[in-house]
């Protein structure tokens, strides 16, 4: 596919404006990270207009750059998200020069403001009563999000009981879908590469009445189809591979809210589960 898509972008038809060259050169130069691209981001690069870009994907035969995505991602073998993008020679210089990591860091600000507009969607008040509310909450994450996920779920249980987080080893998952109890959450982290199991325990546990938070990021084409809230972060159009700083700021956030909200309660948790610590010796005194 991307052999093609090369050829097809090289051809005098495709280069006949400005704008058609300055679009095919970019998908020639960056075709291996198109798929962590958005129209957007492609005509703010490019200092031309969304619609231009529109335009141009069609009559490359797509409707819209989500349908070539997932054509690159057909025609390919491989798309890690924890690959490194390119060369590493080219940064020498900038990272002795101090710009690398500004630049990275500049990002990561960017990225910081788009979540405060996160915040004052109506899904994150959604997200935030969701978790308070719920019978029980369970927590499910894979491949490098595992992590970041289990800390938030250990987190959560500070501030209500009756959070889990599923690793799903017995191949099942039936805590979360044997129906045993009402009210029941699954609050599903997942970002590209996304994992094959987390569509399908999405969509199962709609199937069994429960309410399906999904934390993802721009790229995930079924965040809406398989949720009942998606709270959407931005995704990583950095040179080397994706971070989880942005992620982890939502962690903290929900976390935050939800502690602000539940007030008193979140004490009285506290202060109970500091004397088991205590009881059992967990930490040094």
């Amino acid at each position: 596919m991307s052999k093609d898509l090369l050829k097809l972008v090289q051809s005098a038809e495709m280069r006949k404006s400005k704008s058609d060259k300055l679009i095919a050169s970019y998908i020639e130069r960056n075709i291996a990270e198109l798929p962590f691209e958005t129209a957007k981001s492609i005509a703010a690069r490019l200092e031309i207009s969304q619609m231009t870009v529109g335009r141009y994907l069609r009559r490359l035969g797509f409707d819209g750059l989500d349908e070539l995505k997932a054509a690159l991602r057909r025609g390919s073998r491989s798309n890690p998200a924890w690959q490194i993008k390119g060369s590493l020679d080219r940064f020498q210089e900038d990272l002795r020069d101090g710009k690398f990591l500004a630049g990275l860091l500049q990002q990561q600000v960017e990225n910081l403001g788009l979540i405060y507009e996160l915040t004052t969607a109506p899904q994150w008040q959604q997200t935030i009563d969701a978790l308070i509310s719920a019978s029980e909450v369970y927590v499910a994450a894979y491949q490098n999000v595992r992590g970041i996920a289990q800390y938030f779920a250990a987190q959560l249980s500070y501030t209500r009981s009756r959070v889990a987080f599923m690793d799903g080893l017995n191949g099942t998952y039936a805590e979360l879908l044997d129906g045993a109890v009402e009210g029941r959450v699954l609050f599903l982290h997942d970002v590209r590469r996304f994992a094959a199991k987390a569509r399908p325990l999405a969509e199962e546990a709609r199937r069994a009445g429960v309410k399906v938070i999904l934390l993802t990021d721009e790229f995930c084409p079924w965040a809406k189809e398989v949720s009942d809230i998606s709270l959407v972060i931005p995704g990583s159009h950095g040179p080397l591979w994706d971070g989880a700083a942005t992620m982890t700021a939502v962690m903290d956030l929900l976390l935050a809210n939800i502690i602000v909200v539940l007030s008193g309660k979140v004490g009285e948790r506290v202060e109970l589960l500091t004397r088991l610590q205590d009881v059992f010796g967990d930490f040094e005194s």
